[in-house]
């Protein structure tokens, strides 16, 4: 797809508690559209799609029917928050994506083929830009709470089975990220303007234009 004629399609990825949401709050401006999966609840949808608690649903369904629930509600991410705005030419940084609601599914033991077949249909982001911070950072962040779906149960205590999900986050993303050609890895243990700015630096560096290949100059 020529990206000369739209704009880019940047997923912004990190671990519960990393700042994700905060980060996106401060960074839409006229060059950038930050979206969530929280922005669905602004379209004209069934509200099955765009739930006030999505988890509280999916827990309720069995295996194809949580697929489908949570395969449906990330095709609506990508044609309701993405592919307009990209095709008006406008780039877009998308919390998440489908990368860490399917490591999950993984990680809680709940996920069903439907997903992976889903997963290599879905439209490849542009970039992906990785903060990188401690799950033991994240707790402290979260003042030492969390969801049923953030934490393992340990016989150590929640704090223990948050670290260790968390790890495991990250171990599969590294995994889904092995061939994806355009990675950024941001240090999100310091402070809060500095990874913004982090953050913006690298979004633009995103949209650079990339110099044609040797290959192609010969």
């Amino acid at each position: 797809m020529d990206t000369a004629a739209r704009g880019l399609f940047i997923v912004l990825l990190g671990i519960d508690g990393s700042g994700k949401t905060s980060l996106l709050s401060e960074l839409s401006d006229n060059n950038l559209t930050t979206v969530s999966w929280r922005e669905l609840r602004h379209h004209e949808l069934p509200s099955v799609m765009a739930p006030d608690a999505p988890t509280d649903v999916k827990n309720r369904l069995s295996d194809l029917p949580r697929a489908m629930f949570i395969g449906g509600h990330i095709v609506a991410q990508y044609e309701h928050l993405v592919r307009p705005n990209v095709t008006a030419g406008r780039n877009v940084l998308l919390d998440s994506y489908w990368y860490k609601v399917l490591a999950k599914e993984r990680l809680v033991g709940r996920t069903h083929p439907a997903l992976d077949e889903l997963r290599l249909l879905l439209p490849v982001p542009d970039a992906v830009v990785l903060l990188d911070v401690d799950p033991r950072t994240a707790w402290a962040r979260k003042n030492a709470s969390c969801t049923p779906y953030e934490h393992f149960d340990d016989p150590a205590g929640r704090r223990a089975g948050f670290i260790r999900f968390q790890q495991r986050l990250r171990e599969r993303w590294e995994d889904d990220l092995r061939d994806h050609p355009a990675v950024y890895r941001l240090d999100g243990e310091r402070g809060f303007d500095t990874v913004l700015t982090s953050l913006r630096d690298t979004v633009e560096l995103c949209t650079v234009p990339r110099l044609p290949s040797l290959e192609a100059l010969s």
